[in-house]
């Protein structure tokens, strides 16, 4: 297995697919790379996140170690990081079709490790506006994250 950079996406026809009103939070668990699994590798550095998305909002998409997401228990709500998206990032092409969102920053290194040992990503997203997102086809959400598989562990 190459050590080059990998791609965990959502689906759009599957993951964020429910109605989100202001601060409202969705989460999934993303499956990693196919060939992860048989490697035996439950870590990844996290170089880069990208949205599209259907409709101009400000997102905030958080990453946990565990299934847990944002748990009451803060003993049990295990975030590594999060980012911000605002509204003015996204970006749609000759005015049309999705908006594109950038990583607010240049490059990132965020270690994960999967504490469930599922191999998969465990991630929310956050809708900061004050205009709901649309559940269903007109408001469809893809999140990639550019990855780099860790062999042993971070």
């Amino acid at each position: 297995m190459s050590q080059g950079v990998y791609y965990i996406d959502s689906d759009k026809d599957t993951h964020f697919t429910g109605a989100l009103a202001q601060h409202a939070i969705e989460s999934e668990s993303l499956n990693f790379p196919d060939l992860f699994p048989n490697a035996g590798i439950q870590d990844v550095i996290i170089e880069g996140i990208n949205i599209q998305s259907d409709q101009n909002l400000e997102w905030d998409v958080f990453v946990w170690s565990t299934s847990g997401y944002n748990n009451s228990d803060v003993d049990l709500a295990a975030m590594i990081d999060y980012w911000n998206f605002p509204t003015t990032s996204g970006k749609q092409i000759a005015g049309a079709n999705q908006y594109y969102y950038p990583l607010p920053a240049n490059r990132i290194a965020v270690p994960y490790r999967d504490a469930n040992n599922t191999s998969k990503l465990h991630v929310s997203l956050v809708n900061r506006s004050a205009t709901g997102k649309n559940a269903g086809a007109t408001g469809e959400v893809k999140v990639r994250f550019i990855v780099r598989p860790v062999f042993g562990r971070v």
